[in-house]
Order: structure tokens, then C-alpha cells, then sequence
């Protein structure tokens, strides 16, 4: 059986690749699903190649960084998919219409169905499909599913199994002597709370006019 962890770069999928790393859980393989170098935002592009790649490799595990392809054979990235004039919106901007969100198609299209190709490429099937960890810790508990709506993958939550909120994931890394990341998410999501936005405002004034 393929045992994967769904890495994306924040603290929880951190946390995980340290107990893969310390052999507290079986996965020896992570997967990274990078929705293009223009719409990660660099933090956590910085992290994963500057941080967790050389720690993964030191303690034995493949991590590995995927890109969404299309049948052209071309990359496409997620910012690229938004500015096409051709292309409905597919991150949860609020409507003009109605005031609430609008379709969240981006985690699906650019990470979900990235992970799975890459799943199925090293052999899950719908008769042994992998096993797949993701990075929800207890005080999160309300985003686990029972079901990944992908035949050949079967989804498990270690950081609830071990009881393991995010704190815990934070004390955890810390204690391996490696930074804490940055929270992960694209530069332009509109997730992103006031408070965010005021300190990209701050901090970051490029980024905030390109999300503008």
C-alpha cells in the first residue's frame, strides 16, 4: 500500500513530515502540490525548498513537489488559470450579485486531482488505494471527511489519532530545531482574513496591489 502524506507547506503538514521524519508514522513519502511559483505565496515556497526539502532528505523521506499539467503537456498555474479571459473565477471572491462567496474550484483542480494523478501514476488502485495523510489537527476536527471522493485514495488524520492540536504541532517543530512556517495559502486568496490583509498591507505592499 502507498502511505503519502499530503504536504502543503503550513504548520500541521509540517508537523506531520516531522513524525514521518522520526518515524512516528509509517508514511516515507510527502507530496507537495505547488499551484505556481506566481501564486504560492513566496514564504511558503521559500520554506519548503529552503527548510523542509533539505529535512526531509536528511531523515530518509521523499518529498516530492508536483505541478498541475494540462493535455497540452504545458504547466498551468493557478494565478495563470484566473487571468485567462476565457476562465470563470474559481477562488471564493465575494459576488457582486449576492455578496457571498463564489465557486472554490482552485483546491480541487490544483491540488486534490494533483495529488491523486500523482497516486495512481505510483500504482493505487481502486482495489488497494493509498493511503493518504492530511495535515488537520484536533482543534480542526470539523474539516475531516470520511471520504476523499477519489477511488483510489483513503484518507487518515495522524494529529487527530495522536490527540495533537496545533499548538502541539508548533512545540513539536520547534523541538526538532527547525523554523515554524509561515501559515501556507496563495498570496491572493480571499480567505485571508482583515487582519492579514492589513499586515500584507504593511509588510508586503507589492503583493497587496497585485491581490488588489
Amino acid at each position: 500500500m502507498i502511505q503519502a502524506i499530503s504536504y502543503g507547506g503550513g504548520v500541521q503538514s509540517t508537523a506531520l513530515l516531522v513524525l514521518a521524519a522520526r518515524r512516528e508514522i509509517p508514511q516515507r513519502l510527502a507530496l507537495f502540490a505547488n499551484v505556481g511559483d506566481d501564486s504560492e505565496h513566496p514564504a511558503t515556497l521559500a520554506y519548503f525548498r529552503y527548510v523542509a526539502i533539505p529535512y526531509a532528505e536528511r531523515h530518509g523521506v521523499e518529498l516530492v513537489e508536483l505541478r498541475k499539467v494540462r493535455r497540452t503537456g504545458e504547466r498551468e498555474s493557478l494565478l495563470q488559470r484566473l487571468m485567462r479571459d476565457d476562465s470563470s473565477v474559481g477562488i471564493p471572491v465575494r459576488m457582486s450579485n449576492s455578496g457571498a462567496p463564489g465557486n472554490r474550484n482552485c483546491t480541487l483542480d490544483f491540488k486534490i486531482r494533483v495529488i491523486a494523478k500523482e497516486l495512481k501514476r505510483r500504482g493505487a488502485t481502486k482495489d488497494d488505494p493509498a493511503e493518504m495523510a492530511l495535515g488537520i489537527s484536533l482543534d480542526e476536527y470539523q474539516r475531516m471527511r470520511a471520504d476523499s471522493g477519489i477511488p483510489h485514495e483513503r484518507l487518515t488524520y495522524p494529529l487527530i489519532d495522536l490527540r495533537m492540536s496545533r499548538q502541539d504541532c508548533i512545540n513539536l517543530i520547534e523541538s526538532e530545531g527547525i523554523p515554524v512556517p509561515p501559515k501556507s495559502s496563495c498570496w491572493f486568496c480571499p480567505f485571508h482574513t482583515t487582519a492579514h490583509w492589513r499586515r500584507m498591507l504593511k509588510d508586503e505592499p507589492e503583493l497587496f496591489e497585485q491581490s488588489v
